[in-house]
């Protein structure tokens, strides 16, 4: 309950700082599609989704500041481990490498903290790990002030171990302020 507890607070601070004090630029809901890899592979691909906020640049101007929180499934057939929702707070950086046109592809990486919140309900069972993700990806400009984010990432869910790996496919829709 103690983590559940810190992971609103840091919810609850993200939705300040970005509306309040730091101005954020756009505001996006994403989803996509996981695959979990190495010592994950035997748990089932899953769907994904989240929210992000865009604040703008951060110490040159193609580089972005984008928090982020999602969450993902993992749950495994065979029920030889236990299913759990990972709930992930990132912090990531967008690196756009041409201009910010129409058309902007990026890079980036970002680290997480990522909370297991283990599906059985007669426990308490949770963890969290510090992890790390590598992304690159397009933002597109589709009218006004919606745009199209179109991402893949390479997530390490625990960076002590780096065989808790997965692949993500995503798509986001955000609206600029």
């Amino acid at each position: 309950m103690k983590k559940l507890s810190l992971l609103l607070i840091a919810l609850c601070l993200f939705v300040g700082f970005s509306s309040s004090s730091v101005f954020a630029k756009a505001i996006g809901i994403k989803g996509g599609y996981t695959s979990f890899k190495d010592d994950w592979r035997n748990y089932d691909e899953d769907w994904n989704f989240g929210i992000y906020f865009d604040l703008g640049s951060f110490l040159i101007n193609n580089l972005d500041f984008r928090p982020s929180i999602d969450v993902v499934s993992l749950e495994e057939s065979d029920k030889n481990r236990k299913d759990a929702d990972v709930w992930g707070i990132h912090m990531d950086w967008y690196w756009h490498f041409l201009d910010k046109g129409a058309i902007a592809p990026f890079i980036g990486f970002g680290p997480s903290l990522n909370y297991y919140d283990l599906g059985d309900d007669n426990t308490a069972d949770e963890d969290s790990d510090a992890g790390v993700d590598l992304f690159l990806g397009c933002d597109i400009k589709i009218t006004g002030p919606l745009s199209l984010m179109i991402e893949g990432r390479y997530k390490f869910f625990d960076i002590a171990a780096r065989d808790n790996t997965a692949i993500q496919g995503n798509l986001g829709i955000s609206y600029s302020f």
